[in-house]
């Protein structure tokens, strides 16, 4: 177990340095992953794109060709003139027809003009010219592949049954709409490979082909992949041009698609094969790590030495101070943090010294302070019991009515400054509220009128002690005009979806929005007597207990003005009445 500090620095100081060259070496072998990879996948997309955007216009120039080829008129006229006479030498002209667009691009393998009807195929070829008796589920698979219009379409060899090609299949309609024949430009797979795809293919790729829009195989390595669909179990993700690392990291996939024919490049390469070249670099990096560890080491070493000294020095110091000998002090030498250490020490001890001296006097002021709080709780009881012997005084001569208000008096003195319980429930808040109105009544002689409006379901919420009184005070003093013989204000409690809403409304002067908004921003003022809490008192203890869930709005006219206390409605003192 390390117990030195100068161990425990020694220790932190390698620690952080191992930590951070190896982050910083693991962060760059990573990075250096990262770049060779991604400059890998873009040299090699780029040049699938360009392979693909030359494969695609190639297909293009071979589909204007069969369109071509399917509209010629002179070409129409032999095929109804062989249906009507059945003279063989014209299938010779039209094979002859087939050539010359066969000549007029070089990746057209083969050009067939197939007959149903006559169960014929015409061929570009110089053997055989024609094939007769052709077989009807062949040219059934030719009607089929035309039907469905997803070309360029995968389709058998009819002359080669073991072959298949890649075709642009176009119908020719006579005159009166009757299907003719198919006129079919056909490119070898072969052609396909080593033409657009052998070019792409390098040490590290581990398969390479072309997909019609089908996920049909158009061509690969192995010839006899041609018509298969492709089953990807490295990507999630096909026909999106880019590239991206495989489900399981092991594989880097290169995808572009043609425009015009929808058919998918897809190359897959090994990214160990990848990052093959990035071995050497693992090594200078240990190497690296290694160097700058030793450095780190070494210059620890002789950091925590220097650091040691002044240290233990100022250990030393506060062993002999924590054995009582406080007249001892830490010698300073250096001008650093642990100098600044030792040198408030010193001033720390010194202030103890002084501290000591002023212990005896502080315990006989709180003494005297106890006897001032003892004497503070004298003054509320005396106040009390002298009230309650004036009311049962005015009660023994027949003063009902003031002994009445005296003790609606004593009942509001000591909701005042009493200091048990910060929070009441609203029908204990108005029955405070009550014997104050009460008081008011007798000294305006009735000249005004209260309504008390209230919810069951608000009776039982807890709110803070006295939290309307300053709001119907400031509506008797500033709002009502009692020269007006209807002056009246109506006080309402009630819940809403969980939020207690208290409102004090009075038809007196009305307020100016000037007014309210020095009402509701001007800052509460300490002073004596209970008509002085005012409104500011009570929206800063609203925001005190509730925050943004509680405060206060006025809405005023010319016709009276609404007070409108907004707070969460507790039904159970909980740790705002702690």
């Amino acid at each position: 177990m390390i117990h030195s500090i100068r161990s425990k620095i020694l220790l932190a100081i390698v620690g952080i340095t191992l930590i951070t060259a190896l982050s910083i070496t693991i962060a760059f072998y990573f990075k250096s992953s990262e770049m060779v990879e991604d400059n890998y996948g873009k040299n090699l997309y780029g040049r699938m794109e360009q392979m693909g955007k030359v494969f695609d216009d190639s297909l293009k120039e071979i589909y204007y060709i069969t369109v071509q080829a399917s509209c010629d008129g002179e070409m129409k006229e032999q095929i109804q003139e062989y249906l009507s006479t059945g003279r063989e030498l014209i299938l010779e002209d039209i094979a002859s027809r087939l050539k010359t667009y066969k000549r007029r691009y070089s990746d057209i393998g083969s050009v067939y003009l197939v007959l149903p009807k006559a169960g014929i195929m015409i061929t570009s070829q110089d053997y055989p010219i024609y094939e007769k008796q052709l077989a009807e589920e062949k040219t059934a698979a030719i009607a089929q592949a035309a039907v469905s219009g997803s070309m360029p379409a995968i389709v058998p060899d009819p002359l080669r049954s073991s072959s298949d090609f890649l075709s642009y299949i176009d119908s020719i309609e006579g005159d009166d709409g009757e299907i003719l024949g198919y006129m079919m430009a056909n490119v070898e797979e072969r052609t396909i490979f080593y033409k657009y795809l052998d070019g792409l293919y390098d040490q590290k790729t581990t398969a390479a082909m072309i997909l019609n829009d089908q996920g049909e195989i158009v061509s690969s390595q192995n010839a006899e992949d041609m018509g298969s669909v492709y089953k990807s179990r490295d990507f999630d993700v096909l026909y999106k041009n880019g590239f991206t690392n495989s489900l399981d990291k092991s594989k880097l996939g290169v995808f572009y698609k043609g425009t015009f024919s929808g058919c998918q490049f897809l190359m897959v390469v090994a990214r160990s094969e990848i990052l093959k070249d990035l071995n050497q670099l693992k090594y200078f990096l240990a190497a690296f790590l290694a160097i700058f560890v030793l450095a780190a080491v070494f210059l620890a070493y002789f950091i925590t030495k220097a650091m040691y000294k002044p240290l233990k020095c100022l250990t030393d110091t506060m062993k002999e101070v924590s054995g009582g000998e406080l007249d001892k002090r830490a010698e300073i030498d250096t001008n650093d943090e642990i100098g600044e250490l030792s040198c408030n020490f010193n001033s720390m001890l010194d202030h103890i010294n002084e501290l000591i001296g002023q212990l005896v006097k502080e315990e006989m002021l709180k003494k005297d302070a106890e006897l001032e709080a003892l004497q503070y709780q004298i003054t509320p009881h005396f106040m009390y019991n002298t009230l309650n012997s004036i009311k049962y005084a005015a009660l023994l001569k027949g003063e009902k009515e003031l002994g009445t208000l005296i003790g609606d008096f004593i009942e509001l003195l000591q909701a005042s400054i009493n200091k048990k319980g910060t929070f009441i429930t609203v029908a204990d808040e108005l029955h405070i509220l009550e014997n104050y109105i009460r008081l008011q009544e007798f000294r305006y002689e009735g000249k005004f009128s209260v309504d008390i409006e209230t919810k069951q379901e608000a009776n039982g919420c807890f709110v803070p002690r006295l939290l309307l009184q300053p709001i119907v005070e400031n509506a008797l003093l500033h709002g009502l005009d009692m020269k007006n013989p209807d002056s009246r204000i109506i006080i309402r409690a009630g819940v809403v979806e969980e939020m207690l809403y208290l409102e004090v409304e009075d038809n007196g002067r009305g307020m100016t929005p000037e007014q309210i908004e020095s009402l509701l921003t001007q800052k509460a003022r300490k002073t004596s007597g209970l008509s002085s809490i005012g409104v500011a008192n009570v929206r800063d203890r609203l925001e005190l207990y509730y925050g943004e869930k509680g405060g206060i709005t006025y809405e005023s006219s010319g016709r009276g003005t609404k007070a409108c206390l907004f707070l969460p409605a507790y039904r159970e003192v909980d740790e705002y009445a702690v």
